[in-house]
């Protein structure tokens, strides 16, 4: 825009808010092309509207702020801007300025991980374009949220979309065309039918060519070569990668640069190259630092941490798995924050005080949210949990239940009554109560009046919650909600009154936002508890890995506790591995470590320090005590009947044994010592221990 042209259109502006319209216009093909200058010319026009109180003009002013905050890639204050924006559309009932703030929230929303609001902003401008007949907006509208319950893994929502698109709205063409193409390529692709996910490709790839529409091609590219390698065409997914990644990098499209490489780094895990898929994933991670998405950074985080799994690289897994937890219970805080703001939205428009408390309440839910997804202990958590909840609604009886996959039986970790724990049992799924009805329905029961509504849930039971598995006598409300992570039920929440009709709708959205922390609490907690016990543990024996043990052992020296070290090796192990192979050799390993593990139980600590050897910390110093030990563990192996193809083969141990003396400062040196202890046991012999 030449400078005369602007200085004419700011005067005009000065004049009337109306002129906005003109800058409206202006502004997206600004944003796209020349962002820094949009942003100059924004400034200006904002500096005029906040003069002149132009509060309209002003409102679509922060709407494109918030467009320019997204190009760079800073989502939390693109999300304030759009926020502030739609405020004040909702006060000067704007619907077209709605419309488009609820486009760019969801887009905002996605970015930060919130993809709950995110699929709720999409639907509500979704639902005001229907009303107005903008038939653009709409499937502007209907293609992002599509996009957006395809991140939240709600495929078959995303399809629904598409579908109607192609149903009702057929005047579709140019840009937009190629964008449901492309959307409904990959959703194909992930999730639906691989060969026409490729067809959908080819017919994008050909409307980019028709219309010169180069800076799609790195999308459409990047799914084509994820449906190549879900084909089997290695060579074909291989280039399609590569150029996809060329494409991307010169349209600076980082978010693209790094869902491409998330991909060809899937491509190589398909085909078992580990090390090719850990440098794919290296570099989405360092180029996710400069897109400031929660999203995608803890996505990439969890992906390297199942990586790192997979190659038996333990530490880096546990480092990004650490990650990725901070990572997550970032986005969680910013859904606490959203709904806050959402709140105030509507304490503007409402100023009822059913909101005001309201809005308390969820604050301080954030506060009990950031005391428990922090703790990874889930013991810990659960007690946490109760003593808030009693604060913020009836709670006569409180019980958190996990499910277990592989008993099928929903287990109460934690079930209080009038403030006293109870063991309340378990319940297969088979059972008819309301534990399992919230389970397998995935829906959340609320009861207020429990003699009439019971049957709703439990219709064969002859009377309400007193026949639960649980037996509580005198219950007249309850609710019963699920605890999901990503569309999985890891448990059930429940709260229960003596009173009628104690719970509200306000009361039900507490605990969700409460069921939500819980998920990630047990998630985390899990997760935490898998990687950690990897981290320090051999997969194969289940005792401590080598830099466990010897880490243990050293602590014990440092604090001054008496305590003996054996060094074990098995016998003529690697004739074990030449005569019946590797897999027996790993059975003799993991028998070996079971049989220890009975001798040793909680009076020490079983290290695997390399191949055949174990190293053994015992706590005791006392010779005699530890001389009997080590001959129970080598007699113990010697009676035990290996059997390898019905046949019987012999295996025995050498042992060698030092006794801790109270100038040892070093746990190395107990090590050296109980290692030439064990080289007389070999040199006399074998099957034997001998203490240094």
């Amino acid at each position: 825009m030449e400078n005369n042209e602007l200085q004419y259109n700011l005067r005009k502006f000065e004049e009337d808010e109306n002129h906005i319209e003109y800058f409206i216009s202006i502004f997206p093909e600004y944003i796209k092309s020349n962002p820094e200058k949009a942003k100059e010319i924004l400034d200006l026009v904002m500096e005029i509207a906040l003069n002149k109180e132009y509060e309209l003009a002003y409102g679509w002013c922060l709407m494109y702020i918030g467009w320019y905050c997204f190009t760079i890639s800073d989502y939390t204050n693109a999300c304030k801007y759009r926020l502030d924006a739609n405020e004040i559309f909702i006060k000067n009932n704007c619907v077209k300025g709605l419309i488009f703030s609820y486009n760019g929230l969801l887009a905002d929303y996605t970015r930060l991980g919130n993809l709950e609001l995110a699929i709720e902003s999409g639907l509500s401008g979704i639902d005001l374009a229907e009303k107005e007949n903008d038939e653009k907006a709409l499937i502007h509208l209907m293609i992002n949220t599509a996009i957006a319950y395809m991140d939240y893994r709600k495929y078959d929502e995303a399809k629904r979309l598409l579908n109607k698109i192609n149903e009702v709205y057929r005047q579709i063409q140019g840009s937009e065309l190629i964008v449901y193409y492309i959307t409904l390529a990959e959703v194909e692709v992930i999730s639906g039918d691989i060969n026409k996910g490729y067809e959908c490709c080819e017919v994008a790839i050909e409307l980019i060519k028709e219309l010169g529409c180069w800076i799609y091609e790195c999308e459409i590219l990047s799914i084509r070569a994820e449906a190549n390698s879900k084909l089997g065409k290695n060579k074909e997914a291989e280039i399609d990668f590569e150029v996809a990644i060329k494409s991307a990098k010169s349209f600076k499209n980082i978010i693209y640069i790094v869902k491409t490489l998330r991909r060809w780094a899937k491509h190589y895990n398909r085909i078992g190259e580990l090390d090719k898929a850990e440098k794919k994933l290296i570099e989405a991670f360092n180029e996710v630092n400069s897109l400031n998405s929660l999203l995608d950074k803890s996505e990439i985080c969890y992906e390297l941490n199942e990586l790192y799994a997979q190659l038996k690289r333990y530490e880096e897994a546990y480092k990004f798995l650490k990650e990725h937890l901070e990572i997550e219970k970032e986005i969680f805080n910013n859904k606490s924050s959203s709904w806050l703001a959402r709140l105030h939205n509507k304490e503007i428009t409402r100023e009822a005080k059913i909101y005001r408390e309201l809005y308390q309440e969820i604050d301080l839910l954030s506060g009990i949210g950031k005391k428990f997804t922090s703790d990874l202990k889930i013991e810990r958590n659960l007690e946490v949990i109760y003593e808030e909840v009693k604060e913020l609604m009836e709670a006569d009886v409180f019980g958190i239940a996990s499910y277990s996959k592989e008993e099928k039986i929903l287990k109460y970790d934690l079930f209080i009554v009038n403030g006293k724990r109870k063991n309340c049992g378990i319940s297969a799924l088979e059972e008819e109560n309301f534990g399992t009805w919230c389970y397998k329905n995935k829906e959340n029961i609320v009861i207020n009046d429990m003699e009439n509504e019971y049957r709703k849930y439990v219709p064969s039971r002859n009377k309400g919650i007193e026949d639960d598995n649980c037996n509580v006598k005198n219950i007249k409300s309850a609710i019963f909600c699920p605890i999901v992570v990503e569309n999985e039920v890891l448990g059930i929440l429940t709260v229960q009154s003596y009173k009628k009709n104690s719970y509200n709708k306000n009361t039900v959205k507490k605990l969700e936002i409460l069921a939500s922390y819980i998920a990630i609490a047990l998630e985390n907690a899990k997760l935490f508890k898998n990687i950690e016990y990897s981290a320090t543990h051999d997969w194969l024996t289940d005792v401590y890995n080598r830099k466990e043990i010897l880490k243990r052992g050293q602590t014990i020296i440092q604090n001054n506790k008496g305590c003996s070290v054996m060094i074990m090796d098995i016998d003529h192990f690697k004739s074990i591995n030449d005569n019946y192979g590797h897999a027996t050799g790993d059975y003799v390993l993991k028998t070996i470590s079971d049989l220890m593990k009975k001798d040793i139980k909680g009076n020490g600590y079983i290290g695997r320090y390399g191949g055949e050897e174990f190293l053994i910390v015992v706590n005791s110093s006392n010779k005699e005590y530890v001389s009997v030990l080590a001959n129970n563990i080598r007699k113990n192996i010697e009676n035990y009947n290996f059997i390898v193809d019905s046949k019987k083969i012999n295996v025995t141990v050498s042992i060698g044994v030092y006794n801790y003396l109270k100038d040892d400062k070093y746990f190395n040196k107990h090590i050296k010592l109980a290692d030439e202890a064990l080289y007389l046991a070999k040199l006399f012999g074998r099957n034997r221990v001998v203490n240094y």
